[in-house]
């Protein structure tokens, strides 16, 4: 067997082996969208941090913070208000049991972590987008922008949060086509001049890296 087809297969049984591990983790996240997640965790360019705008209940966190604790990098900030976004709201087609037993999507969120021994690699920042990123000053390797999805909400989040995205970054946006907010920015930033370029298209997450200069 050629040493490329041995490659294949380890990838293969490595990415079962985490879809197994992180099941039990509740969400909307594609079990390839987050293997990517902790691939570019693990090895994507650029220097500092790696920031995630809306954990809800930490299936996109776990696989970030596997990736990065795996290449011994980066603890993953985790950056949510942690009340649910408006399709999680009782009586929306996305209510959240567990946001009407609870009031908060935090304990969860935390229990899950606990419960895939990652908890320690997580710090997260309870605010909102607006305020975490008034407080922020450091450089960021890897954005995961998956919060509010209309399209203001969209627009928002990567003007606050792309400045501090390093040369050879990536940020990754999360449920296009879907929703048709993010959707719109998306394309819109695409379709303009811009110091991002895409360069993966996981189920439904775009990634693009930011070009040097």
């Amino acid at each position: 067997m050629m040493p490329h087809c041995l490659d294949s297969l380890v990838a293969i049984a490595d990415f079962l082996s985490w879809q197994q591990r992180f099941a039990p983790v509740q969400g909307f996240l594609h079990d390839l969208e987050g293997y990517a997640l902790m691939q570019l965790a693990a090895g994507g360019g650029g220097t500092g941090a790696i920031v995630e705008i809306g954990s809800y209940l930490g299936r996109s966190t776990a696989f970030l913070a596997a990736g990065s604790r795996g290449a011994g990098r980066e603890k993953v900030t985790a950056v949510d208000h942690f009340a649910g976004s408006a399709e999680h709201q009782a009586g929306q087609p996305y209510a959240s049991p567990i946001l009407a037993r609870d009031g908060t999507t935090l304990h969860q969120f935390r229990a899950n972590l606990r419960s895939v021994g990652l908890e320690d690699y997580v710090a997260p920042v309870i605010a909102s987008s607006e305020e975490a990123a008034r407080r922020w000053t450091g450089p960021i390797r890897l954005l995961f922008i998956d919060g509010d999805h209309a399209y203001e909400a969209s627009r928002r989040d990567f003007e606050l949060w792309s400045p501090f995205v390093t040369p050879h970054g990536m940020v990754c946006f999360h449920d296009i086509p879907g929703w048709p907010g993010v959707t719109k920015f998306y394309q819109e930033l695409m379709a303009q001049p811009s110091r991002f370029r895409e360069v993966a298209t996981v189920v439904s997450m775009k990634v693009v890296q930011r070009l040097p200069g």
